[in-house]
């Protein structure tokens, strides 16, 4: 009888993880999804704002949903843009510049952070996990991260926050036991692209990137990122031993140097 083999993951109702979760459903995995929006692929959904502090997850229903489960990983599409451009004299508009700023660390890096330090004694303590590789924990990190576009630099600190976090993880344990993966879906015409250039001002030097891109529709799909994505994780295995703590660059099939 084959193990049914379970992926956790944030932030599949839309975008790349969305697409994601729908080719993890062809593929025959099962779904644990946590948010506030069910996609229509979850096996199980369990709803969590990831705005809220970490005493206020829902663990116990999460730990009853995982349960005696083969997980074979987790994956944190989760992510939000924080409001790029500062007022130097309305003072309203800076707090809320400042509250986005804090929102977007906690949705990007916190929540993600925490939510494996949950789960992986669930992960680590069902070793027939239906697979022949080791399970992972994975996140969908950003170039901003470490070469961010003008006006992404604070949105490239919290995915810095998240990178540096699974580096530290990598140090905890081997690929063999736990594989640590960032990954860079690329350039992705997301409704996260196309709220930067409806919302913040047309002279941001950002906007003016993301209209050349796509004009010259050098921008990913979601689908085709998520293509890429599931290629790295699931098939191309060797990729993902060499990407272990490090940052992984699903479009050109390389990690970052």
């Amino acid at each position: 009888m084959s193990v049914e083999k379970w992926i956790i993951g944030t932030g599949f109702s839309r975008g790349i993880g969305y697409e994601l979760a729908k080719i993890l459903k062809d593929n025959n995995y099962k779904i644990v999804h946590m948010g506030r929006k069910r996609s229509e692929f979850e096996d199980v959904f369990v709803w969590w704002d990831l705005l809220n502090p970490i005493s206020d997850s829902p663990f116990p229903e999460l730990s009853k949903s995982i349960y005696g489960k083969a997980i074979v990983g987790f994956i944190h599409c989760a992510g939000v843009m924080p409001i790029l451009q500062v007022s130097e004299t309305n003072r309203m508009e800076k707090h809320l510049f400042w509250q986005s700023q804090a929102e977007a660390m906690r949705i990007n890096y916190f929540s993600c952070a925490e939510i494996i330090e949950d789960i992986l004694p669930f992960m680590m303590s069902h070793t027939d996990n239906g697979s022949q590789n080791p399970p992972f924990v994975a996140h969908l990190s950003s170039l901003s991260a470490v070469d961010p576009f003008p006006n992404l630099e604070l949105y490239g600190a919290t995915k810095s926050a998240c990178l540096l976090y699974f580096k530290w993880l990598s140090y905890r344990f081997a690929f063999d036991e736990l594989n640590c993966l960032s990954i860079h879906p690329g350039t992705v015409h997301t409704d996260m692209v196309s709220n930067v250039i409806s919302n913040e001002s047309s002279d941001l030097e950002v906007v003016k990137k993301y209209k050349e891109l796509i004009n010259k529709n050098e921008m990913l799909t979601p689908q085709a990122a998520a293509e890429n994505i599931y290629k790295f994780l699931f098939i191309d295995i060797k990729a993902r031993e060499s990407a272990h703590g490090k940052l992984y660059l699903s479009d050109k099939a390389t990690v970052y140097k």
